[in-house]
């Protein structure tokens, strides 16, 4: 019995954190960034430059699945950190917000499409008048919007730019790469065995058996 109780918690162990894989994002430099027209009038102003593009990356608590259409991936997320060259976009960061996570994936789970969208205000308040910076990932990137009205709490919906706010374009040759932890070796595993199958998928088929054996012979 103890050795299957040992089993079963490396099995669980091995199940829980084998699986975490992270998507990078690299886009195209800023082709022709549209300044804010000085002195800034409100809110705090910053400009975007042709040497600046959009980076970051996100971790799930296992891979995206494949073939997927818009698939909202909030419920996958661990973590976030995005960076438009002026504004860093965290999951931990103060007054970020991630305001849409929506993914399309090829029959390979590689990312292919993106509709992701993050704020980060400028003031603690999140409403209506306030200023924020916004990201859309292989889109566009805003520096000083004015929010005219909320979609949902702290979210906003629609904006009124004006003489100080600064945007730029990041639609272009940006990609997508991946780190997706796989099998540690291909193993000869019976198809009848699912407790077996569970430890090939997670690439720790030899550690377990060398357990079992060790717990076998201090029988």
């Amino acid at each position: 019995m103890r050795k299957h109780l040992a089993l079963l918690a490396l099995a669980t162990f091995v199940h829980a954190g084998a699986w975490a894989a992270t998507y990078t994002f690299t886009g195209p430099t800023y082709a022709s960034p549209l300044d804010y027209t000085a002195p800034c009038s409100a809110g705090t102003c910053a400009n975007f430059s042709t040497a600046m593009r959009q980076t970051g990356h996100f971790t799930t608590n296992q891979p995206l699945p494949a073939n997927q259409s818009s698939l909202d991936i909030t419920p996958y997320l661990t973590s976030y950190d995005f960076n438009d060259g002026v504004t860093s976009y965290s999951m931990n960061g103060t007054n970020t917000l991630l305001a849409k996570a929506m993914v399309s994936t090829d029959a390979a789970g590689q990312i292919v499409d993106t509709d992701l969208v993050f704020q980060r205000w400028q003031t603690a308040s999140h409403g209506a008048a306030d200023r924020l910076s916004y990201m859309s990932v292989n889109f566009a990137s805003y520096f000083n919007r004015p929010c005219v009205s909320l979609f949902s709490p702290d979210i906003c919906n629609t904006f009124a730019d004006d003489g100080a706010t600064s945007h730029a374009f990041a639609h272009g040759n940006g990609g997508w790469t991946s780190d997706i932890p796989g099998p540690g070796g291909v193993q000869s595993v019976p198809v009848d065995n699912p407790f077996a199958l569970l430890l090939t998928a997670t690439g720790l088929l030899g550690i377990a058996l060398r357990g079992r054996r060790e717990l076998l012979l201090k029988k």
